[in-house]
């Protein structure tokens, strides 16, 4: 399958089986999901698979390495999630990247996957101010970072301007993105995305970075 052979496509740990509906964790069998790791300001998260195995390589073949075909088989196993409802979003939105990470890097990641899902994405979101690397910082630490920096893409007249808030009001909005930490990125889109009018907010991305402890009640 492109420049991934089909033994390291297997290997990726793949979410299979019971799910929580709404922060698309997996269930184990008989427990209830408290819902720890869904991001503030979603109404639900889907996530192909943990950010583990071989998915890290190839997830960054995929964004530095110029395999940007891979965006396909990615989109491929995403779309198999039971909870992803594609079809239920009346709009789809990138997770945009600042403008010198997207001239560097040549496109951005999540339009593609978004693409590859066969859906066209919608310009709703931009990024003003390019965020310090985030890795290693807890989630309080990265929302602070992203204060104010994801906006509405400016629009250059009233018109234009009214146009964009009048396609959000009462849109069910899917935000695409490639891999999931902390979800604080996700939580910045969605949160300007619901102040502009839409109704609910739901993500989508690839990978999950495996949280340190997903806790869980029984019942």
């Amino acid at each position: 399958m492109g420049p991934v052979c089909e033994e390291c496509w297997e290997r990726v740990p793949w979410y299979q089986g019971p799910l929580c509906a709404t922060c698309g964790a997996r269930l184990p069998t008989g427990v209830v999901c408290r819902c720890a790791d869904r991001p503030p300001h979603l109404s639900s998260l889907a996530c192909a698979a943990d950010y583990a195995g071989p998915l890290p390589a190839i997830v960054q073949a995929f964004k530095y390495g110029g395999h940007q075909s891979l965006a396909a088989p990615l989109a491929h196993r995403l779309a198999l999630h039971p909870q992803l409802h594609l079809d239920a979003a009346d709009l789809i939105v990138a997770v945009p990247l600042h403008p010198w990470r997207r001239v560097v890097r040549g496109f951005n990641q999540a339009d593609r996957i978004a693409r590859a899902l066969g859906r066209t994405p919608i310009s709703m979101l931009a990024r003003f101010h390019r965020t310090p690397p985030q890795a290693g910082l807890t989630a309080a630490v990265r929302r602070r970072n992203l204060r104010g920096t994801i906006r509405l893409m400016p629009r250059l007249t009233a018109a234009a301007r009214e146009r964009q808030r009048a396609t959000l009001r009462g849109a069910r909005v899917l935000l695409v993105d490639d891999v999931v930490t902390t979800g604080a990125t996700l939580s910045a889109c969605a949160e300007v995305l619901r102040e502009a009018g839409a109704r609910d907010v739901r993500a989508a991305t690839v990978a999950r970075t495996p949280p340190p402890g997903h806790q869980h009640d029984t019942p």
